[in-house]
């Protein structure tokens, strides 16, 4: 595993281009978000896809999201009514993850079985750095290997993922803010967990 020490503030450019780089070559990145660690590949990758599904096998795959850098590309991978539009546009970047219908290629590439994909949109300043570097979402969850796991220190982290990923970008200790999930599916809002707004 390659550890890289991230600026909370001012992530560092060649850090972000070796972990777009990796991206690109089906690396899995343990990395920070504004809601806690979370372990993540290229949405692009099939392979670093069944790397991620493999390493997460006692979680069901429906607690995984998109991480998207904005709302434009939203549409490339669920299918967007001007009601759920309006709701991302008023509410994105933010601590939610909105449930959309998916679009049928984006759900075989993703190996999944349910009509629904989770997208979300991070205030992150790694996120919005590595975004400005890599063009492609990252297929994403909480860093956890079991329900009751709950990593914010990096000795911790290192710790349990060292033999599983493939990169770990290291911004110290980040706390657990869970995102609340909010269902756009009916064109209405319904609150699966957490509040909105």
């Amino acid at each position: 595993m390659l550890h890289l020490e991230i600026h909370p503030q001012t992530p560092q450019a060649r850090h972000i281009k070796t972990i777009a780089g990796m991206l690109r070559n089906d690396a899995l990145l343990l990395y920070p978000t504004d809601s806690g660690y979370a372990i993540g590949c290229s949405a692009a990758s099939s392979k670093a896809i069944n790397k991620l599904y493999a390493l997460k096998k006692p979680i069901k795959k429906a607690f995984m999201a998109l991480i998207l850098p904005d709302i434009s590309q939203a549409t490339d991978y669920a299918k967007v009514s001007n009601f759920a539009f309006q709701i991302l546009k008023n509410h994105t970047p933010g601590p939610y993850t909105f449930i959309l219908p998916a679009d049928p290629h984006i759900a075989r590439k993703l190996d999944v079985n349910r009509p629904e994909v989770g997208i979300r949109i991070s205030p992150s300043i790694f996120l919005k750095t590595l975004f400005e570097n890599f063009e492609h979402p990252l297929l994403s969850t909480a860093a956890k290997i079991e329900e009751n796991q709950a990593f914010t220190v990096p000795e911790e982290l290192n710790l349990v993922f060292k033999s599983k990923v493939d990169i770990f970008a290291d911004m110290g200790e980040v706390f657990i803010y869970p995102t609340s999930i909010i269902n756009l599916v009916n064109n209405k809002i319904e609150i699966i967990r957490g509040h909105f707004p």
